[in-house]
């Protein structure tokens, strides 16, 4: 049989089980989804085939692909098959195993762990079987991991056998909602609401200073907490935008740059957020509408920041807006596309009213068809919306497959409570410092985090990491956004910044250079975490007046942090200047009225320290550059 009939087959297959998945998930979304282990059996074992058939052992060595990943996957309907078969045998057995049970057990999580190699990373792999293998060999390991061993049946018994390791509550959150939310967003997508975004900011920004560059921050933003997927999005809106942004005068470097960072804070971006935010508000027990909320003000000020350095940049490189043949109309462009909100708002109103997220995902989804229907250009006929469901399902492979593999950690560190342990060593560690407490767990999330996926940092090292920092006195709340928020920028952070790389393939600019300036541009991300830790203000703790103060004094740090990123204010900034706005603009954002006064007096110094030294020279700048970054810097 040659290579086409395999590639045939892994079509089929996988196609067969991305529509048998979706109308699973909506068919019990409908009439209540089964929170058993024979439903999430069913969820994983059916994604664990599809990723088989999608993600094969190896591109280059084919023949040995076919052989590996086909024989893998009638090893997993064979597992499926024994443990369906009579689900209430197979949990009666539970602590008392049988050799079957033992054989089919350690090959499916064999299985499990080799797919989420593909999908997450050699890291991923290595710290799951850490973790599970610890435990049987716990009185040869040093430190807080030395105790009796357990025996691998028990081991196995409790990470497969169980609703606590594997089939825990990654793998529950994922088969009841989160990928009716990825069914929604793709839908959204094949209905032309990318487009839409797309060309609602360029009609609102385009003509601006560096319209295009501010458009691929605004669309990004919209489109972003909807996909979830920091490279889906660069590869998404960045196909449209970084040319444009190079067409009127922007390098290739720093175009790619703006896009990938844009892109990156999606994830962080309510009111969807992506699939972690689920996760996480299962995680500290807290509405998932609330953990939207509260993680608003964050979000914006990352926006804003980068929104503010490509001002600065377009203002010294004196650039113009995006060219009027290219500037969509705005009223043509609401009057076409204004009905695709519609759907947004209702998932957020029910979400807001107290509705399960699966009923508001159900909703959003009905909604949106009907809504959509309306317009001959987002109409969805059965084979669209069959695209939109399979899309949907499929962009939520690796993620199923990732919290699956992360079920494997938490089960090793929770049956002994060595995350506990763990914990207790981080702070003394630290000495109890909390400042050095999150600059580990920070280092932790990034090193961790170098080509994982955004899920798989998060619900690795929240198990760990979190309860470090909530042993410190911070809100639950605040300790699990730091650790979503670190998973999200190693995307952006060097040498191994995934959205930065696609964003520098669809520009043509050196991967390197523009991770490096992705890093530079989105710098706002690593400090305002460390913020909202010392000052929940910033996540709406607080009173009114407070809020609105934080929000105020947040917004001119983030202008000043800009200016100093750029090294341009009205002119070009020396070194000391552009320190001097640096650190104005981090007191700024620190809630308090004793830290807004004094960044407000160190902004203000740095300013007439700068207008003193440009004093007489054009208002252009263009002398003052000796202190800023040269014009095409990447």
């Amino acid at each position: 049989m040659n290579q086409a009939f395999f590639d045939t087959a892994r079509r089929f297959i996988s196609q067969v089980l991305l529509v048998f998945l979706a109308m699973l998930l909506i068919t019990s979304g409908i009439w209540g989804s089964p929170t058993n282990l024979a439903y999430r059996h069913l969820f994983l074992d059916s994604m664990m085939i599809v990723c088989l058939m999608k993600k094969p052992f190896s591109r280059n060595r084919k023949g040995l692909a076919n052989a590996v990943d086909f024989f893998m996957a009638v090893l997993v309907l064979w597992i499926a098959v024994y443990v369906l078969y009579d689900i209430n045998a197979y949990q009666l057995r539970v602590g008392s195993l049988t050799r079957m049970d033992v054989i089919t057990g350690t090959i499916y999580m064999v299985i499990l762990l080799e797919l989420a190699r593909r999908v997450a990373g050699m890291p991923m792999v290595v710290i799951a079987v850490f973790f599970f293998s610890q435990n049987c060999f716990a009185q040869y390991l040093p430190g807080i991991f030395r105790r009796a061993n357990m025996k691998y049946v028990s081991m196995l018994d409790f990470v497969v056998m169980r609703t606590d390791g594997i089939f825990g509550m990654p793998v529950q959150v994922m088969s009841t909602y989160v990928v009716l939310f990825m069914i929604f967003a793709a839908l959204l997508e094949v209905s032309g609401a990318g487009n839409f975004f797309i060309n609602f900011a360029t009609s609102i920004t385009g003509r601006a200073r560096g319209g295009p560059a501010k458009a691929a921050v605004v669309s990004s933003a919209a489109f972003g907490t909807i996909s979830g997927s920091a490279i889906a999005n660069v590869a998404g809106t960045g196909s449209i935008t970084i040319p444009l942004m190079k067409k009127i005068g922007y390098d290739s470097t720093f175009a790619g740059a703006v896009e990938a960072v844009a892109s990156t804070g999606g994830q962080i971006m309510p009111p969807v957020m992506g699939a972690v935010a689920f996760i996480l508000a299962q995680n500290i027990n807290m509405k998932y509408i609330e953990v939207a909320g509260r993680a608003v003000l964050p979000a914006v000020l990352y926006f804003a920041c980068v929104f503010f350095v490509v001002d600065f940049r377009a203002k010294k490189m004196n650039l113009q807006g995006t060219p009027e043949e290219d500037i969509p109309d705005f009223m043509k462009t609401v009057k076409l596309g204004w009905q695709l909100a519609i759907p947004l708002i209702v998932l957020v109103y029910l979400l807001g009213v107290g509705k399960s997220a699966q009923y508001s995902a159900l909703m959003g989804i009905l909604v949106l068809i009907l809504v959509a229907g309306c317009r001959k250009w987002t109409r969805m006929d059965g084979r669209k919306i069959l695209k939109g469901f399979i899309n949907g399902v499929s962009d939520s492979m690796s993620v199923a497959v990732t919290a699956a593999a992360a079920g494997i950690i938490i089960g090793g560190v929770t049956n002994t409570g060595v995350n506990l342990l763990f914990a207790n060593q981080v702070v003394k560690l630290s000495h109890g410092n909390l400042f050095i407490t999150l600059l580990l767990v920070a280092v932790v999330c990034l090193v961790l985090g170098m080509g994982m996926t955004t899920s798989a940092v998060y619900i690795s090292v929240a198990t760990i990491m979190a309860p470090a920092l909530i042993r410190l006195g911070i809100e639950p709340l605040c300790a699990h956004l730091f650790v979503l928020y670190y998973g999200c920028i190693c995307v952006i952070t060097p040498p191994v910044a995934l959205a930065s790389f696609t964003a520098a393939g669809i520009s043509g600019a050196s991967p390197a250079k523009t991770g490096w300036t992705s890093f530079r541009i989105g710098l706002v991300a690593f400090i305002v975490p460390f913020i909202f830790v010392y000052q929940p203000v910033m996540l709406m703790y607080g009173t009114v007046m407070e809020i609105l103060l934080c929000v105020v004094t947040s917004l001119a740090g983030c202008w000043s942090l800009a200016a100093m990123i750029e090294g341009w204010f009205s002119t070009g900034l020396n070194v000391l200047e552009r320190g001097m706005l640096g650190l104005g603009g981090l007191l700024l954002m620190i809630p308090g009225l004793a830290t807004d006064v004094a960044g407000i007096a160190v902004v203000l110094a740095g300013y007439i320290l700068q207008k003193r030294r440009a004093g007489g020279k054009d208002g252009s700048g263009r002398h003052g550059q000796e202190g800023g970054m040269e014009k095409h810097e990447g």
